[in-house]
């Protein structure tokens, strides 16, 4: 069973969106990626968004998403640790880029056209493939400097952090946090009233 609305993708950043699979819920913590099942949806959801293809994987989803499992919270523990130090004008550590590059050579590229794009296919085996292009994408976001654009979300009971080139987005999104906080004041400002 696939749930796409499980998964905040707001960024359209495959590296990003692992990184928001853990979320704040009702003031606690929750990992959206705790089974098998879980990196089944996952991928279906990002496929669905077209963020992969299944012609990058040389197996079915759910033949090796146990596989990945452990190695997903690995890496989504490296990328938050940088991403979180940028997104609070840090530098990355020395060695950030060094460990993804380790990743993509577990799987490294080959390229086919489909569909009019230019499609990246690790070789290797399906559970590295994944690794490998969620590596490859922060990689990327960072030369691109895409990355200097990361922010966390101005809910500060939220955990979820995006890209803003506008320089004017406070929140990971409207219907996540965005309109809750407008809820929120609204109520407040009635109840003022009604107390005068």
């Amino acid at each position: 069973m696939c749930n796409d609305n499980k998964f905040p993708l707001i960024t359209g950043e495959i590296s990003l969106d692992l990184v928001n699979t853990e979320v704040i819920r009702y003031g606690k913590k929750h990992d959206l990626l705790t089974s098998g099942e879980d990196v089944f949806a996952w991928v279906v959801a990002l496929q669905k968004k077209q963020a992969l293809h299944d012609r990058q994987f040389s197996g079915e989803v759910y033949e090796w998403a146990d596989e990945v499992l452990p190695l997903l919270k690995k890496l989504r523990l490296h990328l938050r640790q940088g991403y979180e130090q940028l997104a609070d004008n840090q530098s990355l550590p020395c060695d950030w880029m060094n460990d993804l590059e380790l990743l993509i050579e577990k799987a490294p590229f080959t390229y086919r056209l489909v569909d009019g794009v230019l499609l990246a296919v690790p070789s290797g085996k399906s559970a590295d493939a994944l690794i490998a292009l969620v590596a490859f994408n922060a990689m990327n976001l960072f030369v691109t400097n895409e990355l200097s654009h990361i922010h966390r979300c101005a809910n500060k009971d939220c955990t979820l952090l995006f890209i803003d080139k506008s320089g004017r987005r406070k929140w990971c999104s409207m219907k996540i946090c965005g309109n809750r906080k407008k809820v929120t004041r609204h109520l407040r400002r009635k109840e003022r009233e009604q107390q005068y």
